[in-house]
């Protein structure tokens, strides 16, 4: 009788164990995406990359106008609604991996492909819009909420990762885990994640240009980014109770063996 006690005891513990020891994976759809560009050859244009547009960019160039893009992705965990109910129920976000499909790249003059590098950075501020409109357009406005520019851009912070695009038609991924950021501002939601695809940076003497294009969320030949969510199970009150049963019995059946 005691033995079958004690393995009773030590089932409950196992099963335990075992079932928070599962990890879950959800994937979230890009809601939103804007390419963000400036450079001398745009003089007193603030424009942006909306809407039907195929294609996002982070770009570096020089080139005489100084050319640089920003991407920047915007991701409503909400969106999932398995996501959203683990969330609520209190589980635990380990990681994160953004998933893009480069549909092009290319370096010219003194750079080569090796250079084509593109990092992933937190932003703290989710209080941007990619906009109502199509295409290239000019937005004259400072407030990001009228249609994101580079000049009235919310700003990068945080570094998370970097990937090397040395090749074409192919999905490129950047991992990151929770704790690689930390929520800040007024604008920014636990629930909502903005980030920036930031090109890498050259010092070099000549003409150069860095060109990496990923499909966009509106892109209707190729798919479109998305992130991926790593969550454990948080454990409720209830198991944690069994547990401490469990354990609490073992003990005691040691000690009446002795």
């Amino acid at each position: 009788m005691k033995k079958i006690l004690f393995l009773a005891l030590l089932l409950v513990t196992t099963c335990f164990a075992a079932s928070n020891s599962f990890a879950f994976v959800y994937s979230v759809a890009i809601d939103q995406d804007a390419d963000v560009v400036s450079g001398t050859q745009w003089v007193n244009e603030n424009k942006s990359n909306q809407g039907i547009n195929p294609e996002i960019e982070p770009i570096r160039a020089s080139d005489s106008y100084d050319t640089a893009h920003v991407v920047y992705l915007g991701f409503d965990l909400y969106s999932n609604t398995d996501l959203k109910q683990a969330i609520l129920n209190g589980d635990r976000i380990d990681s994160y991996k953004l998933y893009a499909y480069n549909v092009r790249n290319f370096a010219m003059g003194d750079a080569v492909m090796g250079d084509v590098i593109t990092s992933i950075h937190y932003v703290n501020n989710d209080n941007w819009w990619e906009g109502p409109y199509l295409n290239w357009t000019v937005i004259n406005s400072s407030d990001p909420l009228d249609g994101i520019t580079y000049d009235n851009q919310i700003g990068y912070n945080e570094y998370l990762a970097s990937e090397n695009e040395d090749a074409a038609n192919k999905w490129y991924e950047w991992g990151f885990s929770s704790w690689a950021f930390t929520l800040g501002g007024a604008n920014d939601s636990a629930n909502y994640l903005s980030l920036a695809m930031v090109p890498n940076s050259l010092n070099k003497s000549s003409s150069w240009w860095l060109v990496s294009s990923f499909a966009s969320k509106e892109n209707l030949s190729n798919p479109h980014p998305y992130l991926e969510i790593l969550t454990t199970p948080v454990p409720e009150p209830s198991s944690i109770l069994l547990l401490s049963i469990g354990l609490l019995g073992a003990g005691l059946f040691k000690r009446i063996k002795k």
